[in-house]
């Protein structure tokens, strides 16, 4: 029951529960850049669309990120990591966790088409959230740029609602997602070890009040 009285606590901040769990389960490998603090840096403005919502997680690393969507009522979560370790400590995490939730690890080097392939028992035609955070920058030297992008292009046509990125990259695909009828609704600096982020919103249709995703 560690993890349920973890997730129902009221009395600890959310980073000390953090480290606590890290401690708990002796990870002792970090797996990203920047503090634990910095990689939070401006997901308030998601993190608040969260109650009800479904959500991505490309690159879920060992799920704290994933953990504190759930704890801000999101009710499913799908993440895809290619570290098995981080996959472990991540189901480890959710195991009492009350929502619906499942953690892959995958290769995420490969085209949006594979991808799809590879994994459609999993994925959901459409999530409410689509994280993409820190990982475009680690992919540019693992695929070629055409796979890459078409990867970008999937996520996007899996985000119902929000995209939200994370790279100092950005420039070289931005323009996808904004040829995705996404517009840019929120811009935190990089900072520390970590790069940039902005968040999409799909724009709405305004004759059927429904987003709109231009194919193509």
């Amino acid at each position: 029951m560690f993890y349920s009285q973890i997730f129902r606590s009221k009395q600890q901040s959310m980073f000390d529960k953090l480290r606590k769990l890290l401690v708990y389960q002796q990870i002792g490998k970090k797996n990203f850049a920047g503090s634990l603090f910095d990689r939070f840096v401006g997901l308030d403005f998601i993190l608040d669309k969260c109650p009800g919502s479904t959500v991505l997680d490309i690159g879920s690393n060992e799920g704290l990120i994933s953990y504190e969507f759930a704890k801000r009522g999101s009710k499913l979560i799908h993440g895809f990591e290619k570290e098995k370790d981080m996959v472990k400590f991540t189901k480890r995490l959710f195991r009492d966790i009350p929502i619906e939730n499942k953690f892959v690890r995958a290769d995420l080097a490969i085209s949006g088409e594979e991808f799809e392939r590879r994994y459609q028992d999993i994925l959901l035609k459409e999530y409410d959230i689509v994280l993409f955070l820190g990982v475009y920058h680690h992919l540019k030297y693992q695929m070629p740029e055409k796979n890459l992008h078409d990867l970008v292009e999937l996520l996007l046509a899996k985000s119902k609602k929000w995209f939200v990125v994370r790279t100092n990259m950005l420039p070289e695909f931005e323009s996808i997602i904004l040829d995705k009828n996404f517009q840019l609704v929120s811009s935190t600096p990089a900072k520390g070890g970590v790069g940039l982020l902005h968040i999409y919103e799909k724009k709405v249709d305004v004759d059927s009040g429904s987003p709109f995703f231009k194919g193509g």
